[in-house]
């Protein structure tokens, strides 16, 4: 999740205490209907009302199939008394509306002239509309008994749900015993099945009556639930058997599946997987300045005024939104005083802390302007 508040968003002589916090979803329900399904963190950034001079770009991750043909896809804002309202229909955004949306595969950037409490929800048109679900198979650390237990989660495919498990089964001595996997779930109102097989029979065996186990649709789809998961009770038959193979099935009914093959030492602690995941709870960063931006000040004026005003045989601003594939967003563009800065600023929130800006520059250079050369100026000039 991230907040950029671009160069001059801020009226000059105002000093604003910005923040920004990921929602826990239990402590904020929204209202669903129907068929409707939550696909997005609930995030908050404010303080509210405060009066910003150009749009700021909230980022946040969703976790649906990223085509607008499958669903209609609304921007949920908490007014001040606490109700959820409408305030924009992604693909029929209103370009005089405070609000305007770009869906990426797997983040949603969210152009707003208002500060508040925001989340995407998703009704689908048809039953090709599908959520991508992550799956994580903890195990306890240790095992000093013959029973051993593999708990498999499914969750929304969002990063927000991922570290509140994570952080779960840490307090609770789980260990990550694979790397997460991730499964599109339709909105065909079939359940999810999972089942354990191919266990070495002369060494383990498993305390399951059925073959397999199930999660009710309705329980992953609304995502009332949280840390929706499967736990396998299996037993080895001596505490000397510390290898166990296996393989998970994890699939819809008459839907897609996956199949995944476990090979691991249960006395081994294995927490050297866990803690590649983990250094996401590393305290969020702040940057503020010019160092916050990709593109330096100087060069971003320069690159503005060079493309702001149109060009009969197209090197404007339409040009470097095509070659930056944006050209979905040409109206939204052109409405604002400066559209060149509009996709800057969409092009920072992109690529923050890891936009190459020499890429930039061939973009330049390809539309043929010699501002091209701007580029190599010295850090000085800047």
């Amino acid at each position: 999740i991230s907040l950029l508040i671009p160069p001059e968003a801020i009226p000059r002589g105002k000093i604003y205490e910005i923040y920004l916090t990921v929602q826990r979803k239990e402590d904020l329900r929204l209202p669903l209907a129907g068929c409707q399904t939550l696909l997005s963190p609930v995030v908050s950034c404010g303080p509210p009302g405060v009066v910003l001079s150009r749009p700021v770009i909230l980022s946040m991750d969703h976790c649906s199939d990223a085509c607008l043909d499958n669903w209609a896809v609304r921007l949920k804002k908490q007014n001040y008394e606490g109700a959820w309202e409408d305030v924009l229909l992604m693909g029929e955004e209103l370009v005089s509306e405070p609000y305007y949306c770009q869906l990426e595969a797997e983040t949603c950037r969210l152009f707003s002239e208002q500060l508040g409490t925001f989340a995407l929800v998703g009704e689908s048109l048809h039953m090709g509309a599908a959520k991508r679900l992550r799956l994580v198979l903890f195990s306890d650390a240790y095992c000093s008994t013959l029973e051993y237990n593999i708990r498999v989660y499914c969750m929304d495919d969002t990063q927000d749900v991922f570290k509140e498990v994570m952080q779960m089964e840490r307090q609770l001595g789980g260990r990550l015993i694979d790397e997460p996997h991730v499964l599109l779930f339709k909105d065909s109102y079939h359940n999810l099945r999972l089942s354990i097989h191919d266990m070495p029979q002369a060494h383990w065996r498993s305390k399951l009556l059925a073959g397999y186990q199930e999660i009710p649709f309705y329980h992953i789809w609304n995502g009332s639930q949280r840390y929706l998961h499967c736990t396998f009770t299996l037993e080895r038959l001596s505490l000397g058997t510390c290898a166990l193979t296996c393989q998970l099935c994890v699939w819809q009914v008459e839907g897609e599946g996956q199949s995944f093959s476990l090979d691991f030492n249960i006395a081994k602690d294995t927490r050297a997987l866990d803690s590649e995941f983990l250094l996401m709870d590393s305290n969020a960063t702040a940057l503020a300045g010019p160092s916050a931006f990709q593109i330096p000040y100087l060069i971003r004026q320069k690159i503005c005024s060079s493309l702001d005003a149109p060009c009969p045989n197209g090197a404007d601003w339409r040009m470097l939104a095509q070659r930056l594939k944006l050209e979905r967003h040409m109206s939204f563009f052109a409405s604002k005083a400066s559209p060149t800065s509009m996709i800057l600023d969409l092009w920072e929130a992109q690529h923050f802390h890891s936009g190459n800006i020499n890429q930039l520059a061939a973009v330049m250079a390809d539309i043929g302007k010699q501002e091209a050369m701007i580029f190599l100026v010295s850090d000085g000039e800047c």
